[in-house]
């Protein structure tokens, strides 16, 4: 099963159907945590959810390389990456990402994206890379201002969440731009 170590500590890797456990465990840990932000989030999360999301993912690798890793920390399952909206037609995706509360706060998110952005530029042969943050969610927008993506503006109510609509705040970066960044 495809894993990538980023440092002694930190690894990214695909689900596994025999950790749907594990990831149910840390969703419903984190569920008061990410219930603003995530519509997936929900209070009956449960391993059904973990096995569709896992089984999704493994789909989407197989078809055209697109994934979901699960961010591990020291072994412990504490968020997951990855990419969607893949359009191959114009070099294009969008990056997401969630990490529980106990890990907020040390860079892991931060790392984990360098190296995913690193694979979509260089290896996927992508152009551009845009990340959609809710405009309330502070710790999810400075990520991509962290790494440099460029505010190219807000998309009014694109999201229902709990019972209300909110905004995102939509982050951008092109190759030419990380070629520069990342030296």
């Amino acid at each position: 099963m495809f894993s990538y170590q980023i440092d002694e500590n930190l690894k990214l890797r695909l689900p596994e159907i025999n950790r749907a456990e594990e990831l149910t465990a840390v969703v419903r840990e984190n569920l008061d945590h990410l219930k603003p932000w995530m519509p997936w989030a929900v209070d009956d999360y449960s391993i059904d959810h973990a096995k569709q999301f896992i089984h999704r993912s493994l789909n989407e690798f197989a078809q055209d390389g697109r994934f979901n890793a699960i961010i591990e920390v020291n072994g412990k399952a504490a968020g997951s990456i990855g990419f969607h909206n893949l359009d191959s037609v114009n070099r294009s995706a969008e990056i997401g990402y969630w990490i529980g509360k106990e890990f907020e706060g040390r860079g892991i998110v931060t790392r984990c994206c360098r190296v995913l952005i690193d694979y979509l530029f260089d290896t996927m042969g992508l152009n551009r890379l845009q990340i959609n943050c809710n405009v309330e969610n502070v710790r999810s927008r400075a990520i991509p201002e962290k790494l440099g993506f460029k505010l190219e503006g807000l998309h009014r109510q694109v999201e229902y969440i709990n019972g209300k609509y909110g905004d995102w705040s939509v982050y951008a970066m092109l190759k030419e731009e990380w070629q520069i960044i990342d030296t």
